[in-house]
């Protein structure tokens, strides 16, 4: 390493010596620059300077995502806020799906709610084979498109299945999408947002009997830990279905 070496040296070389996706690549350096770190000296760039330039960030989630690609791209162990659950307080699936059932955002939020897509995904047509959806690509706000977060088959019901192989309108932009769904949410009288829709996707499934396994399957998570932590949302009167049924013979 060079003596003067900065902070966008540094990452450059460690990144280049490593197997990563362009967007991870891209997230780390977008940090950097945002900080304003690409020109600062790596030998000043000490975990309390780094730690102050992260404070400067207002939102946890955003401070969060920062802290992780700064540890990525520079090798510093700067400190990295624990994640922040989303609540949200879902309506029925019945009232969900008929929001969007006569919109032009249907196939777009039903990917999120009966595939669980996440955003970027759901701007492009993943490839189908029976009622297994096969998630490996992603559309970028750059309206590129690159590989998604997570990978791996769905299985989706076979009505959905059917509906999706035979629409070809997907390609759109991720803000086009997400204001779309928005305003047809609040013609409903709902409040709904693409992340939502995934949360409802992983609370539908524990309702419908799925296993911890075939939660994290469908979600496509690592952790099944994630799956149930984050993305399972329960509600008191759940507890109380439960444990109505739970004396039963």
């Amino acid at each position: 390493m060079e003596p003067q070496a900065t902070c966008l040296d540094v990452a450059l070389e460690r990144l280049g010596n490593r197997a990563i996706k362009e967007v991870t690549f891209q997230n780390y350096l977008r940090t950097l620059r945002l900080l304003g770190l690409e020109d600062v000296p790596f030998k000043e760039a000490t975990v309390r300077f780094l730690a102050n330039r992260l404070n400067t960030v207002l939102n946890p989630g955003t401070r969060r995502k920062h802290a992780i690609n700064i540890r990525g791209a520079l090798g510093v162990a700067v400190p990295c806020p624990r994640a922040q659950r989303r609540e949200y307080d879902l309506p029925e699936l019945k009232e969900v799906h008929e929001a969007f059932a006569n919109t032009n955002w249907r196939m777009h939020a039903f990917s999120m709610l009966y595939a669980g897509l996440r955003l970027g995904e759901s701007c492009v047509k993943q490839p189908i084979k029976g009622t297994v959806l096969t998630v490996d690509r992603q559309r970028l706000l750059d309206k590129t498109v690159a590989a998604p977060k997570t990978t791996g088959p769905v299985h989706v019901p076979q009505w959905f299945a059917e509906e999706y192989a035979a629409y070809d309108d997907f390609d759109r932009h991720q803000t086009t999408v997400y204001k779309g769904i928005k305003a047809a949410s609040r013609r409903a009288g709902l409040d709904i947002n693409p992340h939502s829709l995934r949360h409802q996707f992983g609370t539908e499934l524990v309702k419908a009997g799925a296993s911890p396994e075939v939660l994290r399957r469908q979600m496509r998570h690592q952790d099944v830990t994630v799956s149930l932590q984050f993305y399972v949302e329960t509600k008191a009167s759940d507890i109380a279905d439960v444990m109505a049924r739970f004396g039963e013979s």
